[in-house]
């Protein structure tokens, strides 16, 4: 079981790191009444979601089993207790993991509403006012190069970070649209109806 679900871990990640690097990535997108919500690529959801609970069962088993002597895995220095206790720490993070992830129905989403922004990733949900964004960039503040996220800062110095590239080519085409509308309050009514999907189609055409 350990080493079935390192492999679906191992697996689950690459498979889905390489689509995000070539770009393979469609978002989904829905509307209510309040506004749009945006969620990562079908593919990317899955995979992430399997790698996830891979990681999880992987860890539990070898958290449970390696103490009582009911594993014959090799480790380095053979320091079991080191990795039991990693192990240990990693089920009690996962615990919290996904149970967000259920909460939010997936790994990620964004939420744009007339009145703010919703951002769920695997360890919470936050919710932020457009007049509270201050910056919405390709990199982190103390950094150089763009990573593919999106970070979004607050009047409170906070930044949100947002793996955009989960969503469309590179995450451009979501964090222009995300500017957009933070910049634009008066056409923040697009939200409402399909005109946010042909916005994003400017942005990315054929990624929607």
């Amino acid at each position: 079981v350990v080493a079935v679900s390192l492999k679906k871990f191992s697996l689950g990640l690459v498979a889905m790191l390489v689509l995000v690097v070539f770009g393979r990535v469609t978002p989904r997108i829905s509307n209510d009444d309040a506004g749009a919500t945006i969620r990562p690529d079908m593919r990317v959801d899955c995979l992430l979601l399997i790698a996830t609970t891979g990681a999880f069962v992987a860890m539990a088993c070898y958290a449970i089993s390696a103490p009582q002597g009911w594993l014959s895995i090799p480790v380095a220095h053979r320091d079991d207790r080191y990795y039991v206790l990693v192990c240990a720490i990693g089920v009690v993070v996962g615990v919290f993991s996904l149970q967000q992830i259920l909460k939010a129905r997936g790994t990620s989403y964004i939420r744009l509403t007339v009145d703010g922004i919703e951002t769920a990733t695997t360890t919470s949900t936050v919710r932020q006012s457009w007049d509270d964004v201050i910056s919405v960039a390709d990199k982190p503040q103390n950094g150089n190069r763009p990573t593919g996220a999106t970070y979004i800062t607050t009047v409170d110095g906070r930044t949100r970070t947002l793996p955009s590239n989960w969503y469309t080519p590179g995450g451009r085409a979501l964090r222009k649209l995300i500017r957009f509308y933070w910049r634009n309050p008066a056409r923040r009514g697009e939200l409402v109806d399909a005109r946010i999907v042909q916005r994003l189609q400017i942005e990315a055409p054929g990624a929607v």
